[in-house]
């Protein structure tokens, strides 16, 4: 699947990850489309994938039951949606919805975890590529929570 290589490749996360190791993931993948509006998964729901978004575009909310949905990120070309699919209970903490028609390339998470338990080097390898990617999504959230909760009149106590 030459599509996921590239995006692989391109992908900061996951650009140093060994040649071999990037060909373990392709056996796990599928390529997949959403048109705008569809929802992709829902929390709760059971996570037993990822994508990584090719075209198009998802938007991840959370649900208040003060405010309804929150927006927490909108994720594009070369992004990667999802990895509570390596966490046990394996189910999702976020809702995703396709903002516009969106092609992707979805991977199995139980054919990966299964990949990472017969070779530890793949799973840590995986593994710090999926921790950059959370690292990078709590950096963005914490930005948004201090715009969102900052102190708008620019005194201080």
């Amino acid at each position: 699947m030459k599509k996921l290589l590239e995006l692989l490749a391109n992908n900061p996360a996951f650009a140093e990850l060994n040649p071999q190791l990037r060909d373990a993931l392709v056996s796990c993948a599928s390529e997949c489309s959403f048109n705008a509006g569809e929802v992709i998964f829902t929390t709760g729901d059971p996570a037993n994938e990822f994508f990584f978004i090719d075209a198009g575009s998802v938007q991840l909310t959370a649900h208040s039951p003060q405010k309804g949905p929150l927006h927490i990120q909108t994720l594009a070309h070369g992004d990667v949606l999802g990895w509570s699919w390596i966490f046990p209970p394996y189910t999702w903490h976020f809702d995703a919805t396709a903002i516009e028609d969106t092609t992707a390339i979805k991977l199995d998470g139980r054919c990966v975890r299964g990949k990472c338990e017969q070779n530890f080097e793949f799973g840590y390898q995986l593994h710090r590529c999926f921790s950059q990617i959370m690292l990078e999504r709590l950096l963005a959230t914490r930005l948004q929570l201090l715009d969102l909760y900052g102190d708008e009149g620019g005194g201080g106590v």
